[in-house]
């Protein structure tokens, strides 16, 4: 791509939405520089640093080698590997790959919104993100839950843009085999940083199938294919050992179904936590914009549809799982934003625009409020 045409591409909401990632990788940044390597992000840098040596495998029940093969890796790229005893001055390098996850998926959510919403949407979409205190806190540390997020949130809108190509009139498995490998790292990611998010292709299916009706023997054949890519790269990260790699699938828990009975106590203490941590504000938008899905015809379109489906699946598959339910929840969180940000889009049209204005504006601001406070009042409290 030549530099002028390079410039053409580039606009104010280009710009904007650069600047909105910046000011979120600056929070990033500023927590990072804060708050240690916590124990457990120093257990992922081990297993990993152990796992590349082959001295052990990094992986568990719950999920593959992935994430601690890149906490590992970065270690080793910043030299804490050679001085493990301080990897706390190295936490910027080894964090680095979790806030990259955390600025692409930023970069795919306003992209997405953007082309189903228009600019207004890719703003508020972006907006919502850049400020959620859950999604700032765990793009900054070493972790499974953002690497899931991105790979979840890839895997879907992947796999719709596939099935929107199967009108085209040509060989339509070949000419998508790039969309098929990317497909497949997605599927590899998401499922690679927690078995349990295999059902995630559930609703991934289901999408193709739904838009890509009128090909559905392509629709399983691309599916399919981009299944084999993902198992191909998630035996990767185990070193291509087959006899380890059978084992660690065998004795995975998919489902990781709690054995005990979860009290509707512990329920809504999981679901009020993760989203008053994001602000008051939030769940008053969710709430709007369920309303106004339910009783406004102009509002229910396959835009909006698809990512309130895909977070009803993951927040409704936290009833059944015990710790992966706070993944679960952050996973559906930007299906969630993505939904809220068509509902607003549409409200700003209306003649309904001053209430909306006021309803998200106030959001937006106090969402922005809520999360420097506490940013600043966790930093203030690590010294």
């Amino acid at each position: 791509m030549s530099l002028s045409s390079l410039r053409s591409r580039i606009g104010v909401p280009q710009i904007a939405s650069l600047l909105l990632l910046l000011i979120f990788a600056a929070q990033c940044l500023w927590f990072s520089a804060h708050i240690p390597l916590s124990a457990m992000e120093g257990s992922y840098i081990e297993a990993g640093m152990l796992h590349m040596e082959r001295l052990a495998t990094a992986s568990s029940t719950e999920r593959s080698p992935l994430v601690p093969l890149l906490a590992g890796l970065a270690g080793r790229v910043s030299g804490a590997e050679k001085d493990i005893g301080h990897l706390n001055d190295y936490r910027f390098v080894i964090r680095l790959p979790f806030l990259f996850a955390g600025l692409m998926l930023g970069a795919s959510l306003w992209y997405v919104a953007r082309r189903l919403y228009g600019n207004l949407g890719g703003y508020i979409a972006l907006g919502l993100y850049c400020f959620s205190p859950m999604i700032v806190g765990w793009s900054s540390q070493v972790g499974s839950d953002i690497i899931a997020a991105w790979g979840a949130f890839g895997l879907i809108f992947t796999s719709i843009a596939v099935a929107h190509t199967l009108y085209a009139p040509r060989e339509v498995v070949l000419w998508n085999w790039r969309r098929i490998l990317l497909m497949g790292l997605s599927i590899a990611i998401c499922v690679g940083a927690q078995f349990s998010l295999w059902l995630v292709l559930i609703p991934a299916l289901g999408f193709m199938l739904w838009v890509g009706h009128v090909r559905r023997g392509a629709v399983l054949i691309i599916f399919l294919a981009a299944c084999g890519v993902g198992t191909a790269l998630l035996w990767a990260t185990y070193s291509f050992r087959p006899q380890v790699f059978r084992d660690a699938l065998l004795h995975a828990d998919w489902l990781e179904i709690s054995r005990t009975h979860l009290s509707w106590r512990a329920r809504a203490t999981l679901f009020g936590e993760f989203f008053l941590q994001n602000g008051i504000g939030l769940v008053l938008l969710l709430a709007v914009s369920v309303v106004t899905f339910l009783v406004w015809k102009r509002t229910r379109f396959f835009g909006t549809a698809a990512p309130l489906i895909a977070g009803t699946v993951l927040v409704a598959s936290t009833f059944h799982l015990h710790f992966a339910g706070f993944t679960f929840l952050l996973v559906a969180l930007p299906f969630l934003i993505l939904f809220m940000a068509g509902i607003s889009a549409d409200l700003l049209q209306s003649r309904f625009a001053w209430a909306a204005n006021a309803i998200i504006g106030g959001v937006l601001i106090a969402n922005a409020m809520i999360d420097i406070y506490g940013l600043f009042h966790l930093t203030s409290r690590s010294r």
